[in-house]
């Protein structure tokens, strides 16, 4: 069948985190039967003004094509998106430190791990602007946690709840939709999506609610009209002024 080739997801990095750049097909369109987009772990340079410019107004023309929804669908439950960083793509390496050897720099991995385990590593976050010290430890680690920029909770309102586990698990852990954020930010963002919670540094607006739409396009997810509404006045924002 004819594929139909959707526009990039694309991650546009802040103050020294990396990007992602990865073309996507819907889950269902490529084959005409229920499939599950891929979630290898890809970096590419940095994006210019112009590029960003560009890629907020092809986020603003997708999320138009997004079907808004109020309704409440019950039944949310974090297992139902299968076991939490679970190695989808079959590299040896569970989701979270993938992320994390993604995300930090100067990372140190510990021996014998398949640079596996991140051990330590420096995140500049991009939710608060901060520059944090990762280090591993039972409550140390927390300061850095990996955090669905579009919420499981949410996604269970806007489609998820039709979807196979395997294609849930897929979901939970698709790197487009992941990033390593300053731990107190991540819990107070909880399963919020962009009409109730935005990042505290500006600088990061942009990129987050371009990988919103990308993902909430990828995936075939609704919004909620508040969301909708948040997220086309900071992408016209972004559009017109050509930056984060």
């Amino acid at each position: 069948m004819k594929q139909h080739l959707l526009t990039a997801a694309v991650l546009v990095a802040v103050a020294g985190v990396g990007v992602i750049v990865a073309p996507y097909l819907h889950p269902s369109i490529a084959t005409g039967e229920s499939q599950t987009p891929s979630t290898t772990l890809t970096a590419a340079p940095s994006a210019s003004s112009t590029t960003a410019s560009a890629t907020a107004s092809n986020a603003l023309r997708d999320l138009h094509a997004l079907a808004v929804s109020d309704a409440y669908v019950p039944g949310y439950d974090r297992a139902a998106f299968g076991q939490a960083w679970a190695d989808v793509d079959h590299n040896g390496c569970d989701t979270r430190n993938d992320v994390l050897r993604r995300d930090l720099t100067d990372v140190l991995t510990r021996a014998g791990t398949h640079e596996c385990v991140v051990l330590s590593g420096t995140l500049h976050d991009p939710y608060t602007g901060r520059t944090i010290a990762f280090h591993r430890g039972e409550t140390s680690s927390m300061a850095v946690q990996i955090d669905h920029r579009y919420p499981l909770g949410l996604a269970w309102q806007h489609g998820a709840a039709a979807w196979t586990p395997t294609q849930r698990e897929q979901f939970a852990n698709d790197p487009v939709n992941l990033a390593a954020v300053d731990g107190p930010a991540n819990e107070q963002k909880s399963d919020s999506g962009p009409g109730e919670w935005m990042p505290a540094n500006t600088g990061d607006a942009c990129t987050y609610a371009t990988t919103f739409v990308a993902v909430a396009t990828k995936w075939r997810l609704s919004l909620g009209t508040a969301d909708e509404h948040a997220l086309d006045r900071t992408l016209t924002r972004c559009a017109t002024q050509g930056s984060n």
